[in-house]
């Protein structure tokens, strides 16, 4: 018995639907996946995560309330544009990365040297490398960290997007790459080393172990999307260092998506449209060179 037209178009109907349903329920699983991720690394157990960070809860007098970070103005229109992605690919046009990037800045791990230093009664200090648009900055004055060396080597994103007005007094920025900042201001002025150092482009490991020991105070730690193998620009892995040089913590893949940044432009072996021979940048002579 020949099928009816009519009957062969409901059937197309419902294997359409039934195909719709499948791929609308596996983007919400990969949704919440990405989500149920980023909350386990807000809110993971110290314990797990820093055993450090344990000792020293433990070692605070519980009848006096933590110190609160003060409140820090809104000083970066690109502060709430971040959005969630599927593939992060950070900072393409805006300079300002997926929001997971900015979650992750507040995991326990950068959170830990901003306690260390309240404990010590000292003024929290951090390196924000890349700052972009100044989103990284901003969450991290939010945080705690009340003095902000930000640099970027292009000040066209900043510019564009911070209010002047609403600059914290102790929150800097410097229009120069990392290895100007550290040869030509860190280094001869005798620069107080850092709390944190967070990088939002991708970086080598060898750069990273060197930036964490050389320049991070004690308790101090470096986060970083950092090449999953040297020099490969393609797919980063976020890290957290401590200051021996010491990998805390690190992700290749996040729930439904994978890390990919800028390269870092200074690096000879960099590639793309982010690099010297198509943006204007000119990398500084070495002083062996």
């Amino acid at each position: 018995m020949k099928r009816s037209a009519s009957s062969t178009n409901v059937a197309i109907m419902y294997i359409s639907l039934c195909c719709h349903w499948f791929l609308q329920s596996h983007a919400w699983i990969q949704h919440h996946q990405r989500r149920k991720f980023m909350s386990n690394l807000l809110t993971a157990g110290q314990s797990l995560l820093l055993p450090s960070v344990s000792i020293a809860a433990s070692e605070q007098p519980t009848s006096q309330p933590q110190p609160q970070p003060p409140s820090s103005p809104i000083f970066t229109l690109g502060f709430g544009r971040e959005e969630y992605t599927n593939s992060i690919t950070a900072s393409r046009d805006t300079n300002i990365s997926p929001k997971e990037v900015y979650d992750s800045i507040q995991s326990s791990y950068v959170k830990y040297p901003l306690e260390k230093a309240i404990q010590q009664k000292r003024i929290p200090r951090a390196w924000d490398v890349g700052a972009g648009a100044g989103v990284s900055t901003q969450t991290l004055h939010n945080m705690g960290y009340q003095q902000i060396e930000a640099i970027d080597w292009s000040s066209k994103a900043w510019d564009e997007n911070i209010i002047e007005d609403n600059v914290p007094a102790q929150v800097h920025f410097t229009p120069v790459d990392d290895e100007r900042f550290v040869q030509d201001i860190w280094r001869p002025n005798e620069m107080e080393k850092f709390d944190v150092i967070v990088f939002n482009f991708g970086i080598n490991d060898r750069k990273a172990r060197a930036y964490a020991k050389d320049m991070l105070v004690e308790d101090g730690r470096l986060f970083a999307p950092v090449n999953v193998q040297n020099d490969y620009w393609l797919k980063q892995a976020f890290k957290v260092y401590d200051k021996q040089g010491n990998i805390l913590w690190s992700v290749n893949d996040v729930g439904a998506w994978s890390v990919q940044f800028q390269p870092d432009v200074t690096a000879d072996t960099c590639q793309g449209i982010w690099c010297a021979q198509y943006n204007g940048f000119k990398k500084k002579r070495r002083y062996n060179q």
